[in-house]
């Protein structure tokens, strides 16, 4: 969620509904009534008795039903179906008890979910509009169901987006010099920085606030580092791409980064009287949560800053700096349930109000690009009352929508790894690529890098402790780094219990349990165990073991400790004789100092013996696909012979290719939010300078 709201709930006038409920805002079923339902027969009341249906656009569509006598309101469904699920999609029941309550339409909005609230008080307005005898308007405007599939799509792939591609006639025209598409990580810092060089600027927002995730981006200080150096890194993270990057993507990246980190952290208030030492802990920053003014306390609450220099290793890889030195800087905010989708939410609001240039238009998804020639001039968007707006923009149009996870057939396609996998985020159905390549962009002609992982069920993540899958049974090596686990639970079976995602009824892959015994704080201390969190540091881990856990996900914590490996294997819902017979099996490797069944190092073999056991249920969900559109250095969108397209940029997870290889590399923690906020940067500047 981006902004948090002073008041957990505020209240929507009868003045707002009739406000969002012009023509096209609405659409009722057949003749006004549900289907099978008999038509309404006149009387003397306030309304006609019967059963009434409309919808009203929210993230999805939001669909009311509602029963009348004559005087009164007598049932209510609300279905949120289409909603985010652990969002607006959480609270039909709660909604639908509301309306019937108040017997009208006039509720509160639900905190965190003002978007499906507000839709549903429009459906009901129309619904009670209905039941009066009262006429409700239906747009006839509607863009055509017939229309060409762009080159590199499928129809599947365009109506599992937010994009319309056939005829439309726009409602509304405005104009401007930058459009933006998309309120995140890159679109944020892409209208900024242009709003900043004196463009004017619509930003189009599909949610109903700035959306994004993660809690760490990072640049690299290049008063830090070395010419060398910086070149090493460029010449280190192709490697761990795979050697399928584009160089002069990742060069850019190293002389901008810097800029516009430190762009972010001072329009949010996060630089002052903070100081950022090699590697040591960021100070809180008092004067942050007074300037965020929410209530939460948001700061710099951690630096995993590093100085890459001498020889970097993982369990993998490793490679040679030398004397060279490149120091990246790694903020970390929040802190969780908190991240950056909501200092970006501060970071945008302070930048409108500095720059009246700047106009933001929230729940209005992007559905088409308007071209002259090959030329990029604009977007339609739709706006939450099913109005069509031209937005004409003279210099260009940055499309930062982020990635196509949610959208089942690019998957399919592009990344079918991730296919059986929660997803961390809802409602990326990759409406920028859509766009691009309508207007004749190049995919990334290679399979599309992913990034999974769990930071969230427990404190540690990837140590080598015993790891078992959802059987009981041992599956692999544990010196395998976390970066790869996505990859080997491909072949594990489906997980349907505690936690799977709602899009997932049958289950889904990504699940396995890590077990250990309390010794594990006595283990000898390297490089890849270090920092072993106490005891005490894993309670807010613990489901119900701390009252109100702070700095975590409430729903994602999956941690137990218990006296018997029985016990244990009932909380992670594993079955017990199979835990314990993992258990006997890995101990006796450990004493024999020889893994002959899956080969992990001998100094890592450590017994389970020492009551109490611990185990952690571990989560591994889709982060984010961070392959998209093909482009340059600075954003733009090419075509098939790598020609620039001209007045189109693609930045943030939607532009590439700055990865390559199957997996996200996890050298530097913070790249992906890092180069998303700076291409955005890049790109702002660049279609504001034309």
């Amino acid at each position: 969620m981006g902004k948090n709201e002073k008041d957990s709930k505020r209240s929507l006038s009868r003045r707002d509904f009739l406000k969002g409920s012009a023509a096209g805002a609405l659409s009722v079923a057949a003749a006004g009534l549900l289907g099978g339902v008999a038509l309404a027969q006149e009387g003397s009341g306030t309304y006609k008795p019967g059963t009434y249906s409309a919808t009203a656009q929210g993230i999805g569509t939001v669909t009311v039903t509602m029963t009348f006598d004559a005087e009164s309101i007598t049932d209510v469904q609300v279905d949120v179906s289409q909603e985010t699920p652990n969002i607006g999609g959480l609270h039909g029941e709660e909604l639908a008890q509301m309306i019937l309550d108040a017997q009208s339409a006039e509720i509160d909005t639900i905190s965190g979910a003002t978007t499906t609230s507000s839709a549903a008080a429009k459906a009901a307005q129309a619904c009670i509009a209905q039941a009066k005898g009262e006429t409700v308007e239906i747009s006839a405007n509607q863009a055509s169901a017939d229309y060409e599939v762009p080159a590199e799509l499928t129809k599947e792939e365009v109506e599992g987006s937010a994009c319309e591609l056939g005829a439309v006639t726009p409602d509304e025209v405005k104009d401007y010099d930058v459009v933006v598409v998309g309120a995140g990580a890159a679109g944020v810092p892409a209208a900024g920085f242009a709003a900043e060089a004196g463009a004017s600027v619509a930003l189009l927002q599909k949610e109903a606030s700035v959306v994004s995730q993660g809690n760490c981006a990072s640049a690299i200080i290049k008063s830090k580092s070395t010419e060398g150096g910086i070149m090493k890194w460029v010449h280190h993270t192709n490697g761990l791409n795979d050697w399928r990057a584009d160089t002069r993507l990742l060069k850019a990246y190293a002389d901008n980064s810097e800029e516009a980190l430190m762009w972010y952290l001072n329009r949010a208030g996060l630089t002052q009287e903070t100081e950022y030492g090699d590697g040591t802990k960021v100070d809180d920053n008092a004067k942050c949560s007074e300037l965020l003014n929410n209530g939460n306390g948001l700061f710099a609450y951690l630096s995993t800053s590093q100085d890459l220099t001498g020889v970097w290793n993982d369990r993998l890889d490793s490679y040679y700096y030398g004397e060279d030195h490149c120091y990246f800087m790694a903020p970390w905010i929040g802190p969780k349930p908190q991240n950056v989708g909501n200092v970006l939410q501060v970071v945008l609001d302070n930048v409108v109000a500095a720059n009246p240039n700047l106009e933001v238009f929230y729940s209005t998804p992007a559905v088409q690009l308007v071209k002259d020639g090959d030329k990029v001039t604009g977007v339609i968007a739709k706006d939450s009352d099913g109005k069509y707006i031209q937005f004409n923009a003279s210099k260009g149009v940055i499309l930062a929508t982020g990635d196509y996870m949610n959208n089942d057939a690019m998957v399919a396609r592009w990344c079918p790894d991730i296919a059986d996998f929660d997803k961390k985020q809802y409602h990326k159905t990759g409406d920028g690529h859509i766009l691009a390549l309508s207007a004749g962009a190049k995919m990334e002609p290679l399979g599309h890098t992913k990034m999974m992982h769990d930071f969230d069920s427990g404190q540690m993540y990837e140590e080598p402790f015993l790891y078992l899958n959802m059987d009981g049974e041992r599956f692999t090596n544990e010196y395998t780094g976390f970066v790869y686990m996505g990859n080997v639970l491909k072949y594990q079976r489906r997980y349907s219990g505690a936690n799977v995602d709602a899009n997932h009824p049958d289950g889904s892959r990504g699940w396995y349990c890590t077990i250990y015994d309390s010794d594990y704080v006595n283990w000898p201390q390297d490089e890849f165990v270090s920092n072993m969190v106490p005891p005490e540091g894993m309670e807010k881990y613990i489901p119900g073991a701390v009252e109100d856990p702070q700095g975590v996900f409430p729903n994602l914590i999956d941690s137990y400790c218990c006296d018997t490996l029985d016990e244990l294997a009932e909380k992670l819902d594993i079955p017990a004789d199979a835990l314990k017979a993992s258990v006997d099996r890995y101990n006796e490797l450990c004493e024999q100092k020889n893994d002959t069944d899956f080969g992990k190092p001998a100094k890592y073999l450590h017994p389970i013996k020492t009551a109490p056991f611990w185990g952690v249920r571990k989560h591994i969900r889709v982060s984010s696909v961070d392959s998209g559109v093909m482009t340059n250095e600075n954003g733009q969108a090419l075509n098939a012979d790598g020609e620039v397209i001209d007045g189109l940029y693609c930045v943030g997870n939607l532009g590439g290719p700055f990865y390559g290889g199957a997996d996200y590399p996890f050298h530097q923690t913070g790249l992906s939010l890092g180069r998303c906020y700076t291409f955005g940067m890049i790109a702002g500047k660049h279609a504001a300078a034309k």
